[in-house]
Parts: C-alpha cells; sequence; structure tokens
C-alpha cells in the first residue's frame, strides 16, 4: 500500500484517474472518497482542484457516452464529493480525527434537516425512489404500498432516518480510509489520532438528549429523525471501544473481529448495545477511567 500511496501522489493524472475509475466501478465509491481525503491532506489545494477537475471530466465523457444527463452526473459528483473534501479540510486542518468524525455528525444533522425543509412532500418523494428502483422493490420487505398506506409520514420519516445513516456511515469510512491510506505514505509520520480513543463528546451527546425528549414530547418526525442518527452514530463510538480493549492488551484480536461479524448477524441486538455503550462513553468516558485505574 505504501507504493500505491505514492502512486497517487505523484502525478495529478494517476490520482485523477483514480478518482474517477472508482467511482465508475460498483461498490468502490467509498475508495474514491478515501483518495480525495488523502489528496487533501498531503497536496495543496490547487493540485487537488486539478485532479478532481481531471477526474470530472472523466466521469462526465462517460456519463456523456453511456447517454445520462450531464446535469445528473454533475450533481452526483458534487453531492458526493463537497461533504469529503469540507471533512478532509477539517482534518488536515486541525490535525485531529475525532474531529473530522464529529463534523460528519453536523454534517448528517444539517444535511437531514435540509430535506426535509426543500422537500415539500416527503411521502412522495419515497414513494417514487421505491416505485422506480428495481433493487429495492426486489428486497424481501414488507410490502411498500401497504406500509405507506398505513402510516405515509412515520414510513417517509423511517426512509429519510435511514438513508441519513447511510450517508453518515459512509462518510466516517471515507475519513478512516482516507486516514488509513495517509499512514501509508512513505516517510510520513503524520499523527491525527487514533481511531480507538474516539470520542463524540459531550455536544452530540447533549445534542441526542435533547433531540430524543423533544421529539417524544412533540411527536416531531424530523426531530425523531434527527435523534435516530445521533443515536446510530455513537455505535462507531462503541466500536471504537472494542478496539481499544484491544490496544489496550485485554482482549485479543479475534474479538474485535467477532464483534463486527456478530454486529451483522444480530444487527438488532449487538448494534443498539454498542450505540448505548457509545453513548454512555461519551458522558461517563469509560476509557479514562480505567486508564487511571492501571
Amino acid at each position: 500500500m505504501p507504493s500505491v500511496a505514492a502512486w497517487l501522489l505523484a502525478r495529478p493524472l494517476n490520482a485523477g484517474l483514480a478518482l474517477a475509475m472508482t467511482m465508475l466501478m460498483p461498490g468502490l465509491a467509498t475508495i474514491s472518497g478515501a483518495i480525495l481525503v488523502l489528496l487533501v491532506v498531503q497536496q495543496d489545494f490547487r493540485r487537488v482542484l486539478l485532479t478532481t477537475a481531471l477526474a470530472g471530466i472523466v466521469l462526465l465523457v462517460v456519463s456523456a457516452a453511456s447517454g445520462a444527463p450531464p446535469v445528473l452526473a454533475l450533481v452526483g459528483i458534487a453531492t458526493f464529493w463537497l461533504p469529503i473534501l469540507l471533512l478532509a479540510r477539517v482534518l488536515r486542518g486541525t490535525r485531529s480525527l475525532t474531529l473530522a468524525l464529529q463534523t460528519s455528525v453536523i454534517v448528517a444533522i444539517v444535511g437531514t434537516c435540509a430535506f426535509y425543509v426543500l422537500s415539500s412532500d416527503p411521502v412522495a418523494f419515497w414513494q417514487g425512489v421505491i416505485g422506480s428502483n428495481p433493487v429495492l422493490q426486489s428486497l424481501p420487505l414488507p410490502d411498500w404500498q401497504t406500509t405507506l398506506d398505513m402510516s405515509p409520514i412515520q414510513f417517509a420519516g423511517v426512509m429519510t432516518t435511514l438513508f441519513a445513516i447511510g450517508f453518515w456511515f459512509g462518510l466516517a469510512c471515507v475519513i478512516l480510509l482516507g486516514y488509513w491510506l495517509i499512514r501509508q505514505v512513505p516517510g510520513n509520520s503524520a499523527e491525527f489520532g487514533r481511531f480507538c480513543e474516539l470520542n463524540f463528546g459531550y455536544v452530540i451527546a447533549s445534542l441526542l438528549a435533547v433531540t430524543s425528549a423533544a421529539g417524544f414530547a412533540f411527536d416531531v418526525i424530523w426531530i425523531q429523525s434527527i435523534a435516530v442518527v445521533i443515536f446510530a452514530v455513537f455505535w462507531l463510538q462503541g466500536a471504537a471501544m472494542v478496539h481499544w480493549l484491544h490496544a489496550s492488551g485485554f482482549v485479543p484480536f479475534a474479538v474485535v473481529i467477532a464483534a463486527y461479524v456478530l454486529t451483522l448477524v444480530l444487527f438488532e441486538y449487538l448494534f443498539p448495545a454498542l450505540a448505548v455503550l457509545g453513548y454512555t462513553d461519551a458522558w461517563f468516558r469509560y476509557r479514562n477511567r480505567v486508564t487511571k485505574q492501571h
């Protein structure tokens, strides 16, 4: 990987092609974002703009060749790359992995609010998305039309919440993978913090408490959506605590692997359990307490 990182930084053409190709290949958009994080942190901004312009041209050419409207391609590129550029600039400016991930939470919250403000009819929006997406229609889920007829507003809130969580999770993965690429650059000794020390802090924990109470008291869908998104975010802090247990020598690495595998298998149980663990850690700082005792 050090040679790959060095190759990406060697010339704008290299990184531009890598950005474009990973955007075009299914399932590799996260790698494209990680490459962008690497470029922003390691290079001056003018060179980053040149590289992204080259990648954008390639994507527009491919889009035009496939018959897709160029405007849609530009909107897709901007929607994906602009938040990553912002977070990468935060990572570079603050040299703090934790602060960059905290900023990703704010981006997800703002994005959720923006959707409810800009969407005049969330129910119609999600009904159109599901109706036009064969992948969603093929999933073994409850009957969409029946669900919408039963509780349209609540269902739109659920869909918006799931999308916001997925969007945030993608941003978090991009930042973490991008930071890993940065650490692979030959001769680079930059240290922006360790993932196992991640703490979203009192402010975001307080936001969860306030939005949860307000959503329950006033039964407002958009507030409830924000509360669920923030709660899901704390899963990552719970996962960081599992990594911390390994880094501190309390558990073998097999436990870390098992935690991720079991979360996939027992998602409805372990995901909220890790989120609760991470949330309470934000208030009570379990890792600090254990460290002081040892």
